[in-house]
Order: structure tokens, then C-alpha cells, then sequence
């Protein structure tokens, strides 16, 4: 955080202090406050990759040496949450799927937004977590949009009257050679949920640590 020497307000005592990076005194007006160090602005830098970090909300410490974001998570194994991209720590309890990992509080239906607890079935689409309802939804759309669906027959006009007239007696129509069983169903058409769908469902496991990076 950029403090001000002259600002009446800042925490800076009047004595000149030594910069956390360099160990020289710090006598310019403006300075930098880290993990309750003070710095120069060109001091405060990731230890590993030496990027600047005086134009950054936030540094990571790590046995009060700094780091930047990326490299503290890859060196010490943090996991990211899959839902909000904050660091997770090792005693954390989470909520794991395929490769990711999630803050319990984080684990929630990206449609409805509800929290999804251990024991409970859930699907994934593009590293997305679906609750069981909107996941059959979304697999149900998916078979319909590739189901070939055929198209209603155009209304004839009012007027419109056969362009043949039958002479005679009606004829007797012979009985269908193959009769509807009484069992069918009439409603064939109807695009159900293939059974594949439950197959791709996941329960929810809780394990207390993520997995290292």
C-alpha cells in the first residue's frame, strides 16, 4: 500500500526507517507498507520472478519473504477455487470435481446458484457445475436440438374440397394388417432424456486438503 511521509494520517513515525528489500533508509516521500514493513517503491518485488509489485493491490509472504500472486501459488501448491479463482489453503475443506477444486461455499449450481453438499448428484459442462435438475435440462436440450423434428403440415384454405368425387356405394375398408397394440405409446414423439444422462452425473465427495499443483 503507497504511503505518504508528509500525510498526517499515515502510520509512518517522523525517524527515517529502513526498506524491507535493500535494508538502506527509506528518505523519499513516498513509500510502500507490506506485511508491516516499509519499502522502496522499486524494493518491493516477487523474490522468485523479480516483477515489481509497488503497481499491485496485493503481495503474497511467505516466511516474510514476497512473492507475486502466480508464482506463490505455483511454488507452495495453493490451489485456485474453480468457482472464484481465490487461493485455497491447505486446512481448507473442499469440494473436489474432475481436476478442480472448490470452497465449500463456492460449490453452487451455476444456473439456480444452489449449494450443493456431500452426497448430492451434480454434472459438469465446460468446468461448469450443474445441479441434477438443470443438467438434465441442458442434456435434454442437446438431444433435441440434434433429434431430426418434423415439420406441421401447412392449414388448407376454407375453401379448399377434394378434386375427386367417389361414385356408388362407399367401399368397405379392410382392418390395418398391423393394429396399434393397446399398449403403445401415443405420445412417441416426445423427446425424453436419454439414460446416458445419469451416467454423467457425479456424487459429491469432501475431502479436507486440495491436491498439490
Amino acid at each position: 500500500m503507497l504511503k505518504d511521509r508528509d500525510d498526517s494520517s499515515s502510520p509512518c513515525p517522523e525517524e527515517k526507517s529502513t526498506c524491507g528489500g535493500c535494508g538502506q533508509p527509506i528518505i523519499d516521500r513516498f513509500y510502500l507498507l507490506a506485511v508491516d514493513r516499509q519499502w522502496h517503491l522499486g524494493c518491493l518485488q516477487c523474490t522468485h520472478c523479480r516483477v515489481p509489485l509497488h503497481s499491485e493491490l496485493s503481495c503474497f509472504s511467505r516466511h516474510g519473504t514476497i512473492y507475486c500472486k502466480q508464482d506463490y501459488f505455483r511454488l507452495f501448491g495453493v490451489k485456485r477455487c474453480g468457482r472464484c479463482q481465490m487461493g485455497i489453503s491447505s486446512s481448507e475443506l473442499v469440494m473436489r470435481a474432475r481436476d478442480l477444486v472448490f470452497h465449500l461455499h463456492c460449490f453452487t449450481c451455476i444456473s439456480c446458484g444452489i449449494l450443493l453438499t456431500k452426497g448430492d448428484l451434480f454434472g459438469m459442462r465446460d468446468d461448469l457445475i450443474y445441479c441434477r435438475p438443470h443438467y438434465e435440462i441442458l442434456r435434454h436440450r442437446d438431444f433435441c436440438g440434434s433429434a431430426e423434428i418434423e415439420q406441421p403440415m401447412s392449414p388448407r384454405p376454407a375453401h379448399w374440397q377434394p378434386t375427386t368425387v367417389q361414385k356408388g356405394r362407399p367401399r368397405k375398408r379392410k382392418p390395418s394388417q398391423s393394429p396399434t397394440p393397446p399398449n403403445e405409446d401415443i405420445n412417441a414423439n416426445v423427446m425424453r432424456i436419454p439414460s446416458s444422462t445419469l451416467a454423467t452425473l457425479y456424487s459429491i465427495e469432501c475431502e479436507s486438503k486440495p491436491r498439490s499443483v
